[in-house]
Order: structure tokens, then sequence, then C-alpha cells
């Protein structure tokens, strides 16, 4: 996961009086974050942009800004100052810790500096953002806010990019989800127009290109923000833009903004929006940018959003609320503490907790809109725990012990990974999800109904739960089919059928596949190999002609063994060898191990 840094003296300053290095560190760590270390950094400020990028003291200087892409080859940034900071992992599942403000908001609880829910103010403005119709099936959530803020410096300007950046990450999906675009309001003239453009039918001035104007098109070419994120757009017909009253344009979400609006040194009011494809990223984004600014000293305005079918105004910092129970909290965590102790942990947390009117075991527990990651009561069990502190738990042994073993198809899959190994195969593993081109056509078959079929999968790739463990193995020998060869590989793994008569609705089972390829490859060999497996395993197979049209007719048989196991093997017919690429025979076979239940 990503790393951010932590200005130790921003932390202080916050929190309202200097802390220990260590204290802050294990107070972070009880939070769950994951710290890496303290670290001493340089501040580098970008020519183009302003915006300070760091480094570690005993690197070299920075020479391409993380921010807009600015590059200086031969000397690199200017040094600006040094810092000392407390580097974390980002926690993907805390977004509103990932930057300065939100981390000292939790660790004024959890030190009990400031307890309970922290409430936020918005007042009213008449700054409205119409959406047209056309940007609804390219980009259609939108929210915004307005701030009044005091004039910014280096320091609040890099804060304001890495949460930026960093909400890009955890809840932006790498900005396809939601994007943020933060603006001088100073420059813009509401009300503001989200529409869309066709890809050459618009120009503007992006960020850092103050004397070139670009097509959306262009931009996703040669500016190097687009050409990173150029894989969000470039197959849509249309492209997002927002732009003022004027004409003015703002950005292009999700790609970068205009020029002319950028944020810059001194500026003291704020217009940010958050675009996405994810309703519930785009308003989680921006309430975590919300609740960041009070604590930079701003004040929060409201923004109206003009949909074509409705109005709301955003952003909503009301406290949401949870119902979770005392005594499931208890039980869950296996802490025998007080109801007054179970609310003063989650007071800890900065949440509020009243009595349920339904009985003394509920409570009402009230969360602020920055938490977007409480879904659930057992979110707010682990708040708990993280209140009570989790090194406060009395490690016990659990009242019934049990050992563990393997299963019986891990026993027999070991011991034929070692035999085949023993017999100068190399392992390979697949995916479990393919396409039916690739697991049916190319291997000469027709689908049945049999397969488990992948109802609105990722991509067409995975649209089949694998029957057989064929294609991944010809896949194998398609991707080294310049390497030398005889080549031999083996996979052990699970296929699945469809059985209506079973309680889950399907069959799985244990299969181990192997196969041949090169100039010597045949029937003969693969049969060799078969016979050597099944005599480790103390079996005996009865060997039948098989016709199938992935083989060579006559050169594919089919054997049953005890126990009701089976097998398949023979030579690769010369078509399917053509469907891969393969220039060399190959023989291959398939063996059901066990049945998995």
């Amino acid at each position: 996961m990503p790393i951010v840094s932590y200005s130790v003296k921003q932390l202080n300053n916050l929190l309202g009086k200097a802390h220990p290095m260590n204290e802050i560190m294990e107070a972070i760590r009880q939070l769950g974050c994951d710290v890496e270390d303290a670290v001493d950094i340089n501040l580098y400020r970008c020519p183009s942009c302003d915006a300070l990028n760091d480094k570690l003291a005993r690197e070299d200087p920075v020479n391409r800004c993380g921010f807009c892409g600015h590059e200086e080859e031969e000397k690199g940034f200017e040094k600006f100052a040094s810092d000392s900071v407390i580097r974390i992992d980002l926690l993907a599942d805390r977004p509103d810790l990932f930057d300065v403000a939100g981390l000292c908001r939790a660790l004024k609880g959890f030190l009990e500096l400031e307890v309970g829910l922290p409430l936020f103010t918005c007042e009213e403005s008449d700054i409205r953002v119409k959406v047209d119709p056309s940007v609804l099936e390219i980009r259609p959530y939108i929210v915004c806010l307005a701030a009044d803020i005091p004039p910014l410096d280096y320091s609040v300007l890099l804060e304001l990019m890495k949460l930026q950046e960093n909400l890009h990450w955890g809840i932006g999906r790498d900005r396809k989800l939601a994007s943020i675009g933060i603006y001088d309001l100073d420059t813009i003239a509401p009300p503001i127009i989200y529409k869309s453009v066709t890809p050459t039918g618009f120009k503007f001035h992006p960020l850092t290109r103050p004397d070139r104007e670009m097509t959306p098109a262009e931009i996703l070419e040669s500016h190097p923000k687009g050409m990173a994120y150029a894989h969000l757009l470039k197959k849509l017909p249309r492209y997002p833009l927002l732009i003022d009253s004027k004409g003015l344009t703002l950005s292009m979400p999700p790609i970068i903004n205009s020029d002319e609006t950028r944020c810059k040194l001194g500026t003291s009011r704020l217009f940010i929006d958050v675009t996405g494809t994810g309703e519930h990223a785009v308003s989680d984004a921006l309430n975590i940018l919300a609740c960041t600014l009070p604590d930079m000293g701003g004040k929060l305005k409201t923004v109206t959003i003009d949909y074509p079918d409705r109005s709301l105004t955003t952003p909503d910092l009301s406290p949401r609320q949870i119902e979770v129970s005392f005594r499931g909290a208890a039980n869950w965590l296996g802490i025998d503490f007080t109801r007054d102790e179970f609310t003063h942990c989650i007071k800890k947390m900065r949440l509020d907790v009243l009595p349920a009117q339904k009985d003394d075991d509920r409570f009402m527990v009230q969360y602020p809109a920055f938490r977007s990651d409480i879904r659930h009561e057992v979110d707010v069990f682990e708040d708990a725990l993280i209140g009570y502190g989790v090194d406060n738990v009395q490690m016990e042994l659990v009242p019934t012990m049990t050992v563990g073993r393997e299963r019986p198809e891990e026993v027999i899959a070991n011991l034929v990974r070692s035999v085949m190994s023993g017999l100068g195969f190399s392992e390979v593993m697949s995916l479990n999800l393919q396409s039916e081109e690739s697991h049916f056509k190319r291997l000469g078959m027709e689908a049945d109904e049999s397969y488990v079929r992948v109802d609105n999968p990722k991509t067409v790739n995975q649209r089949v739960v694998r029957s057989h463990l064929m294609t991944g193995i010809m896949e194998a020998f398609e991707k080294n089919k310049k390497k030398a060869v005889p080549q031999k590989i083996f996979e052990i793994g699970p296929v699945t059928f469809l059985n209506p008569e079973s309680e889950t609705g399907i069959n799985e089972y244990r299969h181990l596949a192997f196969a041949l390829i090169g100039p010597e490859a045949g029937y003969a060999e693969v049969r060799a190999v078969l016979d050597s497996v099944l005599r480790e395993l103390g079996l005996k197979g009865e060997y039948r002609a098989l016709a199938h049209p992935t083989f060579i007719d006559g050169r594919c048989a089919e054997v049953t063994m005890e126990n009701n196991l089976w097998a398949r093997l023979g030579e690769i017919h010369p078509q399917v060898l053509c469907n891969f690429g393969l220039a060399f025979p190959a023989a291959f076979c398939e063996l059901r191990l066990a049945r998995v239940f």
C-alpha cells in the first residue's frame, strides 16, 4: 500500500502541545495503522505548480512533480525546507486518516484530549452546478462544496494535494469511482455547468500548460496526466467537462484541471468538486475533504447541484447513526467490560453513544460523516476494541483444543506433486475463471450445459468457471512457445460442474493435468507418465479407446480406476495446436484425484 508522511511539527501544532515521538507513534499503532518509521525529509518546490514534493533526506532531489507531472531531469527541483515526519502505510478502510488533520482528530480522541462526536457546520451559498443530461451516461455523479480559508501557504497546499491524491487511491480506485478537483473560487464565475464534449470539439489550457490550448484528445495523447489516466476516457464517445458561466474551463474530470483555476499561494476561497461513477464514493470523498478544512481554519459553504430531474445540496455533514448490541460487542470481542466502559471506549473513537429505547442491551451510536468505513455494528465493535486498547485484552487459551491436519485431497495432491516433480515436470498455476472461447472453442470442444457460467463478469475472459485444466496447460505452452523443447508441465487444481441435486448446486473435484510438448511427444510418452502416477497411488487403470475433438482419432483413451477415479489422455489434434500457435506435437492427460466436499 502507499506510504504517506505526516509532519511531526504539524501534528503537535494541531494537538495543541508537543508529545514525545514514541508516544505519538504508539498511539498511531493502537489506532490500527502500520507505522513504517520516523525519518527526516527534504521538501522540494515544483516551479510549475508550487506544490511541495517530499523525499528522504538521504535520497537524490526530486525531478518530477507528483501533482502536476512537471519534470526537470538535469538539476532537479529547488530545495524548500526540511522536516521530521512519521511514515505510515495508508489504512485503506480508514480514508479519514489520510491527512494530518484527520489523523490528529483521531489521536485527540484516543489520547482523550477531545472525546465524543466532532460537529461540523456549513453556511448556505448561492453557488449552483447545473448538470447537463449529456454527461449522465459518462460520469453521472457530482457533489461540491465551497470554503473560505486562511490564505494558502506551502504546508497547507501540500496537505491538500496529498489528501487529494490519497483519496483518489483509497476511495476513487485510482480515479475510476471518484476524482477530485480543487480550484481557486475567485477565478470562477458561477453558476457552473457540468457537461460533456467531443474529444476534439473543445480547447482549454490544462494544468502546467498556460501557453498552450489543447483539445481533450490531445491531453490524453501528450499530457503526462492525460497519458496516465487515458484508459478511463479513451473508449468513450464524449468526455466530461466543468465550465463556468463565462465559458472558463475548470477541469476535464477525471484527468486534469485547467491552469487558470488552479490553487496557488495566497488562495483564500476554494471550490471543490468530486465527480465519479460511484454514488457513495463521490459523497465519501467530499465528506472527508469537507471535515478536513475546518481544522485548517476554513469555513464551509454548501453548493446546490441541479440534476435534470432533481436538486440536492452538498455536502451533508449531519451525523449518521447505527444501533448496536452491548452484549453482542462483549461476546464478539471477549471483553467483560461494563456499559460505562463500553460507552467510554466508543467516545474515545470520536463517536457518540446513547441508550436505545428498545432495551438496556441496545445502544444508538452516532458517527461523523467522514467515517465511511462504518457499515455494520461489527465496525463499531472494532472501534470499541481500539478504544479499550488491544494490548489490554488478556490472552487466553481457547476452551476447546483441536489439532489441525491436511484434508484428504491435500494429502493426495502433495503426493502427486512430489511424483510429478520427480518425473521432471514443472508446476504451473492457471486462473479458475476463463472465457468460453479459450475453454471450449480453441480446444475444438462444444460447450455443454454442465459448466458454471458467471453472471455479470468483470471481463469477458472471466465468464466460465473451469470444468477442466486443459486450457491453462495449453496457454502455458502458448506463452512459452519460443522456449526450448521438450517442455513438461503439470497443474493440480479444482474443476467445477453443475449439479442441481447437490446442496450447493455444484460438484467440485481436484484434478491433476500434465502435458509434454516436443518432437518426441505422443500418446506412448504421456501414458508412461500416467502409469507411473497410478503405481505411486497404488491404483490400476482400465484403458479403453475414446473419440474426443481435442485429440487425434485413435490416439486418445479414457481410463477408469478404483473408487470411480477417472482419467483422459491422448495426443493433441493438429488443429488445436494451430489454434494455440504451437509448432510441435503435444500430449496431454487429466486425472481426477478426489472429490472435494
